[in-house]
């Protein structure tokens, strides 16, 4: 695990809050590092510090074996994750708290990679099914689930979009990545896409297969994106045979049109596919309402089943 890596630690790890989103508010954190400070004036807890420059990205409280738990472990409090707010209340309870109790190391990493850590950390206790207690999913085949006529049809879209001078650069952000079909495709193109999804069964079946990954991958619902991204955040946001895009739905995916606009980097690439041109038009009529400039590319083929058609564009200057 990148965690145990970064602190050259052994023991396992657990994070205090239950699950990426909850990282965003950070209450049980807050709740549990006022309880810490007891002990730590007294000088009484084994701590590790992470941090970035002067900010405090995690702390590690060391916890030993007893009859309930048997082995040793360290819970791990982060506020790097959180909204301002909540970020600065963190940092504000933790501060004295080291000053009462300095830590045994202090480890400094960039804010991504400790990002990275998070993210693979709430990966890998999905797939290892920590977070969906009884299920009774069992793990397929590969070739049962991914298709490499799939995987080419997405990279046959970037041929296109270099003979026209376009490619995706800087921090990417790929919504609704499902089992991570697309984000293969992606991935073999040398890209690096953080890659969300709110369906859990379909990432756990991508992280299984090896094909999502756990460092750059989270569940979340693409509607609530500018909860948890601040505005500016990706370079470039891509989204692969959304849909199905109807009239009856069209509200939902024009909110997550508007979402992928509020997190995009003034100039950053927008690019959509879905099977069908009335599709297209819808996504297309959301994104140029947002602030994109751009266009529908007709890229049906003799079989109409993916990514028939596709916007692209980029974000304008407010």
């Amino acid at each position: 695990m990148l965690l145990q890596e970064l602190l050259g630690i052994s023991e396992d790890v657990y994070f205090v809050e239950e699950s990426y989103l909850a990282q965003r508010t950070i209450e049980r954190t807050l709740d549990y590092l006022n309880g810490v400070r007891r002990f730590a004036e007294a000088g009484k807890v084994r701590l590790l510090r992470v941090h970035e420059d002067e900010h405090t990205l995690g702390l590690l409280l060391f916890n030993s074996a007893d009859e309930e738990v048997p082995v040793d472990f360290w819970s791990v409090f982060t506020g790097a994750l959180a909204g301002a707010s909540s970020k600065n209340d963190f940092e504000i309870l933790v501060d004295p708290l080291l000053t009462f109790n300095p830590p045994e190391r202090e480890v400094e990493v960039s804010s991504e990679i400790w990002r990275d850590a998070v993210n693979e950390y709430y990966s890998l206790m999905l797939v290892n099914r920590n977070l969906c207690p009884g299920c009774a999913v069992k793990p397929e085949s590969y070739g049962s689930i991914f298709s490499e006529n799939r995987v080419r049809r997405v990279a046959e879209i970037f041929d296109i979009l270099q003979k026209k001078g376009i490619f995706p650069e800087g921090r990417l952000l790929e919504v609704c990545c499902g089992n991570g079909m697309s984000t293969l495709a992606l991935y073999r193109l040398g890209l690096n896409p953080l890659a969300v999804e709110i369906n859990k069964c379909t990432v756990c079946q991508g992280l299984e297969q090896g094909v999502l990954n756990p460092q750059r991958t989270v569940v979340m619902d693409a509607t609530a994106l500018s909860r948890y991204f601040e505005p500016g955040s990706f370079d470039g946001v891509m989204g692969f045979m959304l849909g199905l895009v109807y009239e009856f739905n069209k509200s939902f995916w024009v909110n997550i049109m508007k979402e992928t606009v509020s997190v995009a980097s003034e100039g950053a690439l927008m690019l959509f596919t879905v099977s069908s041109r009335p599709e297209a038009e819808i996504l297309a009529e959301a994104l140029l309402r947002a602030g994109v400039k751009g266009e529908i590319v007709d890229n049906t083929d003799s079989e109409g089943t993916y990514d028939q058609w596709f916007f692209v564009g980029r974000k304008q200057k407010a």
